[in-house]
């Protein structure tokens, strides 16, 4: 018999030990760690040898990962039969609510943050706004590939400088493969731009 209560939904019969809730937060400090996982997302399924040969961490870190990866739940095993540990990556949404505000941390979102050493506006906007602020960033870029907002819009929504705004869109576009040219976003600029910006919180705030 499944059940719902007010703090766990769609447990099931037995309800499964969640003993590595830090390591969901390291994800998000952690590039490596957030590599990794995203690595192993990628691939479908992968041995920590495989993992080992593609990382840049030290075997002993790749292995330390993984354990502590799957103490949390993010990923499992699923070749028993084989000598060598074969694993995949476990979805998750891990939603938090402080003030009536809700962001919800994805697998999707990790990808981005995983590149933050790589892409510096990445590792700016997080430790300069905190992840609340990326998250919309990140949900407005993908709105502005869709030609629904624009990039002077992304900053005045998530109270960005122009060029923070602008350096973000560049490093998402370039990570999930955004876009139909090489030339980078465009700064696509409707001649309604003047409607009044709670409204389109308001319609992001809907989907």
């Amino acid at each position: 018999m499944s059940y719902d209560t007010e703090h766990v939904r769609n447990a099931g019969d037995t309800p499964g030990m969640i003993t590595g809730i830090p390591t969901f937060a390291e994800l998000l400090e952690n590039p490596s760690l957030a590599s990794l996982y995203t690595s192993i997302r990628r691939s479908g399924t992968t041995t920590g040898p495989e993992l080992v040969e593609t990382t840049t961490v030290s075997k002993k870190t790749v292995y330390d990962y993984l354990h502590k990866l799957e103490q949390a739940g993010l990923i499992s095993k699923v070749d028993h039969d084989s000598r060598t540990a074969v694993y995949t990556a476990e979805k998750f949404e891990l939603t938090l609510t402080v003030r009536e505000t809700e962001v919800s941390i994805t697998p999707a979102l990790i990808e981005v943050i995983a590149q933050q050493n790589e892409y510096p506006a990445i590792e700016r906007v997080l430790e300069d706004h905190g992840i609340v602020t990326f998250a919309l960033a990140y949900d407005l870029v993908k709105a502005h590939n869709k030609r629904d907002v624009t990039i002077r819009q992304i900053a005045s929504l998530a109270d960005l400088s122009s060029g923070t705004a602008y350096d973000l869109v560049e490093a998402i576009y370039s990570i999930l493969d955004l876009g139909d040219d090489e030339s980078g976003p465009t700064t696509y600029t409707p001649d309604d731009f003047d409607e009044v910006e709670s409204d389109l919180l308001e319609e992001f705030d809907d989907k």
